[in-house]
């Protein structure tokens, strides 16, 4: 076991980029990490949406 394993440089499965395009989906656990994290992201992404667009409206009704 060499200093490049445990770096993992040396593994064919690493992920060089997060994009979905860029992930093995054929490995299960790939797909479920990857899965849940962009489903965490769509919600805090509408979450956010949500809160900008009722702070928006909110300000507009107090003119």
């Amino acid at each position: 076991m060499g200093f490049g394993e445990f770096l993992a440089v040396e593994l064919k499965r690493s992920v060089s980029s997060m994009l979905p395009w860029d992930i093995p989906w054929y490995d299960p656990s790939h797909a479920v990490f990857f899965t849940a994290l962009y489903a965490v992201l769509t919600v805090l992404a509408l979450g956010l949406a949500w809160a900008l667009i009722a702070t928006i409206l909110r300000l507009k009704k107090d003119e």
